[in-house]
C-alpha cells in the first residue's frame, strides 16, 4: 500500500496554522525524511488570525527546519504577497482589501473568503514558480466525511483543475483523536 504522505511530484502543502495541518506536515516530513524537492509549504494569512496562530506557524518552521511560505492576498497583480512573521498583517488588511475590491461583505450567498484569501493566493504563488500541474495537500481528516466526499467528488481545487486535491490524513484514516494525541 502506498504511503499517502509520500511525495513524488510537485506538491503544495496547505498549512492553515492549526494542529491538524501541522500534524499533516509532520507526517509528510517523516515519510520523506524532510521536505522533498519540488514541494512548498504555504500559509495564507488573512490578517485576522490570532497572534498565537502566527507564532505557531513560525515555531513549526523553526523547530522542524522547514521553510513555510507566508502569503497574503493582494488586489493588485500578482494577486499575492510573500510576507513573514515580522511583517504579516495583523489588523485584517488582506480581508479588508478583498471587501473593498468586491464592494460587499461575505454572506451566505456570496462567500468566497477562503477561495480568494487562501486558495487563490496559494494557487497564484505556485503558478509563479512555473508549476503547471501539482498535488495540493490539505489537512482534511478521515472523521470529516462530508468534506472528504465533497472534495473527492470534485477531484481538483475550486480554483483550477491543474491541482489534484490530496487528503493524506483522510487516506491514512487519521481522526481528531490521533491529532490530539500527537499534540
Amino acid at each position: 500500500m502506498r504511503d499517502p504522505f509520500k511525495i513524488d511530484q510537485p506538491t503544495c502543502i496547505s498549512f492553515s496554522g492549526g494542529r491538524t495541518s501541522a500534524y499533516m506536515l509532520w507526517r509528510v516530513l517523516q515519510a520523506n525524511a524532510g521536505l522533498p524537492a519540488d514541494t512548498v509549504v504555504c500559509f495564507a494569512n488573512t490578517g485576522k488570525e490570532v497572534e498565537a496562530t502566527l507564532r505557531f506557524v513560525r515555531e513549526c518552521s523553526v523547530r522542524w527546519q522547514v521553510p513555510i511560505q507566508w502569503l497574503e492576498y493582494r488586489d493588485a497583480l500578482p494577486g499575492f504577497a510573500v510576507v513573514n512573521f515580522a511583517n504579516a498583517s495583523r489588523q485584517g488588511e488582506p480581508f479588508e482589501a478583498l471587501i473593498r475590491k468586491r464592494q460587499h461583505l461575505p454572506n451566505p450567498v456570496a462567500l468566497g473568503c477562503t477561495t480568494s484569501l487562501k486558495i487563490r493566493a496559494m494557487h497564484k504563488f505556485v503558478s509563479s514558480l512555473g508549476w503547471t500541474d501539482w498535488d495540493q495537500f490539505i489537512g482534511i481528516r478521515a472523521d470529516e466525511q462530508r468534506r472528504v466526499a465533497k472534495i473527492r467528488t470534485r477531484g481538483h481545487s475550486t480554483e483550477s483543475s491543474r491541482e489534484t486535491m490530496c487528503m493524506p490524513l483522510a487516506e491514512a484514516g487519521v481522526s481528531m483523536r490521533e491529532v490530539t494525541a500527537f499534540w
